[in-house]
């Protein structure tokens, strides 16, 4: 089987395909890598208009910047990051450095992913996906913004109201700091997207919308035991503060999977 593949050219026009679409994002990716490794974003007031610009500064650099900008809002004002290993604040900086190189190489992530997949979609597929691109992204960064500019603070303080009452110092390493936050903002990001999963797989014909409307019940179950995970030990209101938008996300995407049903329908039936 492996032997047909290899020798079947088509296969190989395929491969060569893929190859040259992954090269063309690391080179964005690397670019912009680079750049957040090597420069610092500085601000100038010129005639009263506040500009950035780069300046570089392998130390003091853009992931750093925006390292201490996590620091300042998400962590309490007695919690410290300290360096346990030399390497961890370093290893915390690439981190945050990949981290933004893929948020700024996203465009062309997504612009080469579909120039590779769009000439093996049937024409309905093709449509399915510029229907459901945009939300999908709106909601990815919406739930991103939510989980790291409102919830973690809060999660964070929980942690570090824990620490206070086992009489332990609120500190942890930057490198454990970035790596949870960054892991936890992608998990919320993901949780957002419970409505284009619906809508996609209701416009497929996979799920039927009375699918969705019966099992609601075990839907908002999911979101309560997803907010118990990410937020361990705390009360239940914050645990269904945490989950309500999961929840409200779950019933609009009921709605727009009945109105792409019904869409679907009369552009299938016949004048």
């Amino acid at each position: 089987m492996l032997e047909e593949l290899v020798n079947n050219p088509e296969f190989i026009r395929h491969l060569e395909e893929l190859r040259y679409r992954v090269i063309r994002v690391l080179y964005y990716f690397i670019f912009f890598f680079i750049f957040f490794l090597d420069f610092r974003i500085n601000f100038t007031a010129l005639s009263g208009v506040v500009i950035p610009y780069p300046y570089p500064d392998f130390f003091d650099n853009s992931g750093a910047q925006f390292l201490q900008l996590l620091e300042a809002h998400v962590l309490p004002h007695n919690a410290v990051l300290i360096n346990v290993k030399p390497t961890d604040s370093i290893v915390a900086d690439f981190y945050v450095c990949m981290f933004l190189s893929l948020i700024f190489s996203m465009p062309a992530i997504a612009y080469h992913a579909w120039r590779f997949i769009a000439p093996g979609l049937k024409p309905k597929e093709t449509m399915t996906i510029r229907y459901i691109v945009l939300p999908a992204t709106v909601l990815f960064l919406l739930g991103s913004f939510m989980g790291i500019w409102i919830v973690a603070p809060e999660l964070f303080r929980i942690f570090n109201d824990f620490s206070i009452g086992l009489g332990a110092l609120d500190s942890m390493t930057p490198l454990s700091f970035i790596s949870f936050l960054l892991v936890y903002t992608l998990a919320f990001g993901l949780s957002f997207e419970v409505p284009v999963f619906m809508v996609a797989l209701t416009r497929f014909g996979v799920v039927s919308s009375d699918y969705w409307s019966k099992n609601w019940r075990y839907a908002v179950v999911a979101s309560l035991v997803f907010g118990m995970i990410f937020s361990p030990g705390v009360t239940g209101f914050t645990m269904v503060v945490m989950a309500a938008p999961m929840i409200c996300l779950y019933f609009a995407g009921i709605y727009f999977a009945r109105r792409t049903e019904k869409s679907t329908s009369v552009v299938a039936s016949p004048d």
